[in-house]
């Protein structure tokens, strides 16, 4: 057998779903779009994200010097699940925090990989790359051969569609490298048609800006006003262009353990609960998991927002107590915002008592805004409830255009 075969079957044994072998070499083509995404503003809110990053990035010589090959491989966090049947008003986390710190995960089994190879290869030399690393690993796992750019710019997997994690190991060892797949995603648009916030652009072309998961997970601060009734009930993250997606729905479930979700752990949480965690609470809570990224603050700005998209009164006298008590200014701006979008006399009398004490700028400006939309509604609520089967999105237009990805056949993908 020979290196590249025995490593392929080694990463397969050790859990990693699929595994393939580019030749290294540097991608001017990527970083000439990446770059100018940049310079569009596209990538604005991530600090981080900058041109030298993505030039760094682009060529694998930076990372490891004589870089030879790079194991591209996918770890499959695919799990099934619905909503509880009851009527507590709950949330949505993204599919991939349901299980253990992917990053932990990930780096553990790469680890294991670059032990094998260079066990077999002394002298050689390796870098492990998951995620934060400074590769652009899609462009990576696309020339490997792993799978093909989806218009929702996430890579797809025969067999496992975007539901993967993506990582690399970096070597000076020549191994055989694999084809890329002659794939793509044809007619089909039900992505590019679903996204609430209008955050994909077009065919693989996405403004950071708008995308829910930046604005739940990366953003810190208070969310956009006019963004706010378009995320719906997500908490963390946001998976409807990878609930639409034709080739998403033939994945198979993991069978890893650490990537389910635990036995404690709701991916559909009551959202009431939440507004309750401290600081100390919230970070026992989430220690293992990817959602600490969100820090207590976004996490708890972000379920004022889902109550106030749920539209339902029970939830008034918690965000009433928010907005009294809280510490932290940002979660109790979005309080007010909730209690304006729920309404009715008992939100109203809530935000009166909170104008009459209030002392930052930012948050009496939303009470002012909030009672003045109130005001013009009469007290009546401005949403909706969500409906069963509408993915959890509380804005009527967006739920919409759910049900529309979800019913309409959509085009082949090509292969």
């Amino acid at each position: 057998m020979s290196l590249t075969a025995a490593l392929k079957a080694y990463a397969r044994s050790i859990g990693l779903d699929v595994v393939r072998i580019a030749r290294a070499r540097p991608w001017p083509e990527v970083e000439a779009v990446v770059v100018s995404r940049v310079r569009a503003g596209l990538m604005d809110g991530l600090p981080w994200f900058t041109e030298e990053r993505v030039r760094f990035s682009c060529n694998p010589e930076n990372l490891l010097p004589g870089v030879r090959s790079i194991i591209a491989v996918a770890l499959n966090y695919y799990t099934p699940a619905s909503p509880p049947p009851d009527d507590q008003p709950r949330g949505q986390i993204a599919r991939y925090a349901w299980g253990s710190d992917y990053h932990t995960v990930l780096k553990e089994r790469l680890a294991l990989l670059r032990d094998f190879l260079l066990a077999r290869a002394p002298g050689a030399r390796c870098v492990i790359s998951v995620d934060t690393g400074r590769i652009v690993d899609r462009a990576v796992a696309v020339q490997a051969g792993l799978g093909w750019y989806g218009k929702n710019t996430c890579v797809l997997v025969p067999g496992y569609g975007s539901w993967v994690f993506l990582g690399e190991l970096l070597t000076t060892v020549d191994l055989d490298p694999d084809p890329p797949l002659r794939k793509h995603c044809g007619r089909c648009t039900a992505c590019l048609r679903v996204c609430p916030t209008g955050a994909l652009l077009g065919p693989g072309i996405i403004d950071n800006r708008r995308c829910i998961a930046f604005l739940t997970i990366e953003l810190r601060g208070s969310i956009p006003r006019d963004l706010r009734p378009l995320i719906g009930t997500w908490v963390f993250g946001c998976d409807l262009c990878q609930l639409v997606c034709p080739v998403n729905r033939q994945a198979r479930p993991t069978g890893d353990p650490r990537l389910q979700p635990a036995p404690d752990f709701d991916p559909f949480p009551p959202l009431l609960p939440l507004l309750r965690l401290t600081p100390e609470e919230f970070r026992q809570r989430f220690r293992h998991s990817a959602i600490s990224r969100a820090r207590r603050q976004g996490l708890l700005r972000n379920v004022c927002v889902a109550l106030g998209n749920l539209g339902d009164p029970r939830a008034v006298p918690a965000l009433a107590t928010v907005l009294a008590t809280e510490p932290d200014p940002v979660i109790r701006e979005h309080a007010a915002w909730a209690l304006g979008r729920i309404g009715g006399p008992a939100a109203r009398r809530a935000l009166e008592t909170a104008a009459g004490r209030e002392t930052d700028p930012t948050v009496q400006r939303e009470i002012a805004l909030s009672l003045a939309d109130l005001a013009a509604r009469q007290d009546r609520p401005a949403v909706c409830p969500v409906r069963p089967g509408m993915a959890g999105v509380g804005d009527s237009r967006a739920g919409e255009m759910v049900a529309e990805a979800l019913g309409v056949a959509s085009g082949p993908v090509v292969g």
